[in-house]
């Protein structure tokens, strides 16, 4: 390992993939809301009794983000009301909205509302439909929404969490004004013990998905490998292929050798975790590290701004150059993060060409590197032509 451990890989993309591969699973989102929400009601709450409703609203995910979930957590049977005569027993359940996020968003409060409205309009369409307009009994009550922040950055999370904490001269008419509260379960609030020792996949998963640089590597391998093992031991494999996914992601985007990055996925499903990285060399890290210091000595001499301006330029140079479409936000920098990207799915393109269908293929780099399907074909076409 190079002496540069503190260098952080940070993807927004690849978070996004990881966060919908664990959430999108029904005894990972239910570890994680027994364990993690802090609501006595979901302490006993099993997979069976949680369905996924996500694709409900993706109306309002091309406006939000594809990683947030909402689930319906179903908790029993009520009676809307004693008092009327027609009144139907109607599912009593929780809707878990799950909103990730990598970095503060100050107005992540107002999105969830957002959500809220739009989950509460479909419901109340949904039961006008089963039976005519019973939104206007008296009894009539819309579900329970308990919306949820996960959140992956190491900073404090310093947005409000109340609604009304981001409308101004709140005091003027205090209640008269919409209030929620969301909660917010940050992954760096808990350090690795405390996760271990949930003893559960979901904690597991938050492990892998706290990796930002080799010194989280190495904090992660020094964790009682008896200890890991024993919450892997009866894992089902399907669990197993999700946490390798997770490790693959993360390592791809590192531009780890592939031959490495499998072998440490396979001491996942090999239920070795807490030999992950033997093996492991992380060389490439200070290539990244001399770039950086490259980019940061010629910023200084042509002055802050006309060295970003530079970076964004040889950035989208050197994009073009290794086949890139543009440059990104800090130049140099990301556009050689960007092109080592490429060479990992160049690679991973190539190895699979003798075994899988094109369709397997993109279907796997979007997954691996958490690019959309357009550029997972336009990928395919540079390596095989159209």
């Amino acid at each position: 390992m190079t002496k540069d451990n503190t260098t952080t890989i940070n993807n927004p993309q690849r978070r996004d993939s990881s966060s919908k591969l664990i959430f999108g699973d029904n005894i990972l989102c239910s570890q994680f809301l027994r364990n993690y929400a802090d609501m006595e009601i979901l302490r006993r709450i099993q997979p069976e009794d949680i369905e996924d409703v996500s694709e409900r609203y993706v109306p309002l995910y091309s406006t939000e983000r594809e990683s947030d979930t909402v689930k319906r957590v179903n908790i029993g049977r009520y009676m809307p009301s004693c008092e009327d005569e027609n009144s139907l027993e109607l599912p009593l359940y929780i809707v878990s909205l799950v909103e990730h996020k990598t970095k503060v968003e100050y107005n992540v409060a107002m999105q969830i509302l957002r959500y809220m409205i739009y989950i509460w309009e479909d419901y109340e369409k949904e039961m006008n439909r089963k039976y005519p307009h019973i939104s206007t009994r008296k009894g009539f009550r819309y579900p329970p929404i308990l919306p949820i922040v996960y959140y992956e950055g190491k900073g404090s999370w310093t947005a409000p969490t109340d609604l009304a904490d981001r409308i101004f001269c709140k005091e003027l008419l205090g209640d008269y004004l919409p209030h929620f509260r969301y909660q917010m379960v940050g992954l760096h609030e808990h350090s690795n013990e405390e996760l271990l020792e949930k003893g559960d996949e979901i904690s597991l998963a938050m492990l892998i998905n706290k990796i930002e640089c080799v010194e989280d590597m190495e904090a992660l391998t020094s964790l009682p490998d008896e200890r890991v093992e024993e919450i892997l031991r009866d894992t089902p494999e399907y669990l197993l292929d999700i946490m390798g996914k997770l490790l693959r992601a993360l390592l791809y985007s590192m531009n780890l050798e592939e031959d490495e990055t499998e072998n440490a996925v396979s001491k996942i499903k090999e239920r070795k975790m807490g030999r992950l990285f033997e093996n492991v060399t992380f060389d490439f890290q200070e290539e990244k590290r001399k770039a950086r210091e490259q980019a940061r000595r010629e910023g200084l001499e042509e002055g802050r701004e006309e060295g970003r301006k530079e970076g964004r330029e040889e950035g989208r140079k050197e994009g073009r150059e290794e086949g890139r479409k543009e440059g990104r936000e800090e130049g140099r920098k990301e556009g050689i993060e960007e092109a080592q990207k490429e060479l990992s799915i160049t690679r991973r393109i190539a190895k699979m060409a003798k075994q899988y269908s094109a369709e397997e293929i993109q279907e796997d780099i979007m997954q691996l590197f958490g690019i959309s399907r357009d550029q997972a074909e336009e990928e395919y076409r540079k390596v095989f032509g159209d």
